[in-house]
């Protein structure tokens, strides 16, 4: 049944020696550009339930081991297809690790991505507060160049700021944008990357009672309150990562914006599952 012979023909041989072949053949079409597609998490879970059924047949030839009248040939019997097995088994591991190797994601949305995380994170202080929010979002926004944990804690910081200073019953509008900024006279030039393209990121409070006048530029407040320490330490993350940071307060809507321009990143980056 399983095609152990004492000439040395062995489980894997004897159970798929064509089934090695039809693997390879479906390989080399598999690895041709045009059909990168084929290259699936569908693929993946198929020889996922291959390896699974490997372990099956592995555990009943354990548990029949001892069956057989010949002692001898039970150990015979287990070891020959226990080896097998194994060695199936690393060629659908070596077959796993090619599919994801060949089947790249390309990084997308992820300053939406993780905006959409801190809400949720915040959602019961939101409820509890009456915020309401609002967003307008730039489809298929270009990736920053600013590190995924950094960005995080940018976004992070921000918000968090923004949930804590805005009154109950309060909102607070959040977009996003592409944009291409003009260079001005007197701006410190080692800000800007080549092509000048960046995302802009805005942050709206509404109804913000506690004035901290109107800033423009680098410099935040001198006289602080312990939520605007937060944005002072925003503000030097980002311009570490050659971004911009703007706030401003209009005193007539009681209104509170806070910019973040952040560069482009002009590779296209991807990463592997």
């Amino acid at each position: 049944m399983f095609g152990v012979e004492n000439e040395g023909r062995s489980f894997t041989s004897s159970l798929h020696t064509d089934g090695i072949e039809f693997l390879k053949s479906k390989l080399n079409f598999l690895s041709g550009e045009q059909n990168t597609p084929f290259l699936s998490p569908l693929f993946i879970e198929l020889i996922e339930h291959i390896k699974n059924t490997f372990s099956s047949v592995k555990s009943y030839t354990q548990l029949a081991r001892g069956k057989f009248s010949d002692r001898e040939f039970g150990e015979f019997f287990y070891r020959s297809i226990t080896e097998d097995i194994e060695k199936m088994d690393m060629v659908l591991n070596g077959l796993i690790n090619y599919v994801r190797l060949n089947t790249p994601v390309q990084k997308a949305d992820t300053v939406h991505h993780f905006i959409e995380e801190v809400l949720r994170k915040h959602r019961a202080k939101l409820e509890e507060k009456g915020i309401k929010l609002f967003k307008k979002f730039e489809k298929d926004l270009p990736e920053t160049v600013v590190p995924d944990e950094q960005l995080r804690y940018i976004l992070s910081s921000v918000l968090q700021y923004a949930i804590g200073s805005v009154p109950p019953q309060g909102s607070i509008g959040l977009s996003t944008r592409s944009m291409v900024v003009e260079k001005e006279t007197g701006q410190d030039l080692t800000l800007f990357q080549k092509d000048n393209r960046y995302i802009e990121i805005s942050v709206i409070l509404v109804d913000y009672k506690r004035p901290i006048g109107q800033v423009k530029g680098p410099e935040l407040p001198q006289k602080e309150g312990p939520l605007d320490l937060i944005l002072r330490f925003v503000q030097e993350v980002v311009r570490r990562n050659r971004g911009m940071m703007r706030v401003e307060f209009d005193e007539k809507k009681t209104k509170t914006s806070i910019f973040l321009r952040l560069p482009v990143e002009r590779r296209k980056v991807v990463y592997y599952q």
